[in-house]
């Protein structure tokens, strides 16, 4: 993820909290946040960590405790325009998360947005993926918010760090750990052998594989370099209607996602005057570790991909088609994780690591495991969150961007809600409204079988 990061293309990911806090008989104040994010910041030691990189590139970088860390560097503040509506609000965030992270301190800012409608405020996190994966920031969230009103009044434990380790250090500790390394070799190769194996066991099966991002066969009118901008939109569904439509029609909530993600990314490429002919490559985002397996923080992430039916015009033909494309992912998914390619990170000189980065940006992305659309759906906190006395009204989150693949659309549920993110490159996607949009029209056009479905058998 580290060196990824180059030109256009910026690893940090979205992480937006709307606050209510008209329950505080206090209200809003800026000092009471600052004391209320003081106090909480140890409970997420993730925050404090920087990384360092191995001289002349012999071993991966390592984490440090910054000896300069000072929360007034990560927390800003500033006030959305007028009429400070959902609109105004998104294209402030987009315009925040255009910009690099700076690598010489902890990779994350959090940016206070007041002046909301309903004196609303708004919490946008950039968070480097390099520090935790979609699950690993449910448990940070669920870390640092509480399910009751609740001040935590009290100072933080005190941060006392290790000075940070010199040059000479470093490059002694990746020499000594050199032998280890290579110890690991045979079993990279052998996670390599094992994927063969597993990949030649399922074909032999007879079973449908999922699309790869490397068929050329499949139209992916997002698999483009990035530009230095980016577009950006939310908005809140209800997760019970989307539930009851999957019930009604038996589907997963997964699969329903799946088919309003074809169904909107088909309508914004007909308003483009590009109506699809065929299914496109969706890159399906997995954990290989549920959270209370997780002795260490980190990014257990992985990919699979899907076939995305945007050629179907008809909802319920798109619904039964997502739906197949995702069992085939998931079942190809199951089949093929336990080989552990991580393994091979760990043993691939870095700079040969950036070179590949080099070339995955000057190709547009033929490198990278990311392909066309990203589509991931987490489930998120069951409980109302406060921070503080302040509720959290809503909570968002999305992934990145890469070369060759320039539209993300995330959704995490959060009580009753359904909330989307639409993240996209600029040059890509013009307005991520139009895909917002799409999205709700295409909800509810299940929400319209379903109903017909219940009728008919009432």
């Amino acid at each position: 993820m580290l060196r990824l990061d180059r030109g256009n293309a910026y690893n940090h990911t979205l992480k937006i909290g709307i606050l209510d806090p008209t329950g505080d008989p206090a209200g809003w104040s800026w000092e009471k946040f600052q004391r209320l994010f003081e106090e909480r910041v140890h409970l997420l030691p993730s925050l404090r960590l920087r990384y360092l990189p191995t001289p002349l590139g012999l071993h991966q970088p390592i984490w440090i405790e910054d000896p300069e860390f000072n929360l007034s560097s990560h927390v800003k503040r500033v006030r959305c325009p007028a009429p400070a509506g959902s609109r105004e609000f998104c294209t402030l965030v987009e315009q925040l998360y255009a910009r690099p992270l700076d690598p010489l301190r902890p990779l994350w800012e959090a940016w206070v947005i007041e002046g909301l409608e309903g004196g609303r405020v708004g919490i946008v996190t950039l968070l480097h993926h390099a520090y935790t994966d979609g699950i690993g920031a449910l448990g940070m969230l669920e870390d640092v918010y509480t399910t009751e009103p609740d001040d935590m009044p009290g100072p933080p434990p005190p941060f006392d760090p290790a000075p940070p380790p010199s040059a000479p250090t470093r490059l002694r500790w990746a020499l000594q750990d050199l032998p280890a390394v290579a110890r690991k070799i045979p079993s990279a190769i052998g996670a390599l052998r094992d994927r063969r194996r597993l990949e030649q066991e399922y074909a032999d099966s007879g079973k449908e594989p999922p699309p790869t991002p490397f068929d050329g066969s499949l139209p992916a009118p997002f698999r483009r370099g990035l530009s230095r901008d980016r577009r950006f939109a939310c908005e809140s569904c209800s997760l019970a209607d989307i539930k009851e439509a999957g019930k009604a029609l038996g589907v997963t909530i997964n699969d329903a996602f799946l088919a309003c993600c074809a169904g909107s990314v088909r309508r914004y490429l007909q308003d483009a005057g590009e109506t699809p002919t065929d299914p496109m490559v969706g890159t399906m985002a997995f954990t290989t570790l549920a959270l209370a397996e997780r002795e260490v923080t980190g990014n257990y992430s992985s990919v699979d991909y899907v076939r995305l039916p945007t050629q179907l015009a008809d909802p319920r033909e798109r619904l039964e088609a997502a739906s197949a494309s995702a069992n085939v992912t998931k079942e190809h998914f199951n089949a093929t994780k336990d080989a552990d390619l991580i393994s091979l990170l760990e043993v691939i000189p870095g700079g040969l690591v950036t070179l590949l980065a080099k070339l995955n940006a000057r190709t547009k992305g033929r490198y990278d495991p990311f392909a066309n659309v990203v589509v991931s759906n987490v489930p998120g906190p069951r409980k109302q969150l406060y921070l503080g006395h302040w509720s959290v009204e809503r909570w968002f989150s999305t992934g990145q961007l890469a070369h060759g693949a320039n539209l993300n659309l995330t959704v995490w549920s959060y009580g009753d809600q359904f909330n989307l993110c639409v993240l996209a490159d600029a040059q890509a996607v013009d307005d991520a409204w139009k895909i917002v949009e799409g999205f709700r029209e295409s909800m509810a056009e299940l929400t319209a079988l379903a109903s017909e479905q219940t009728a008919g058998v009432t």
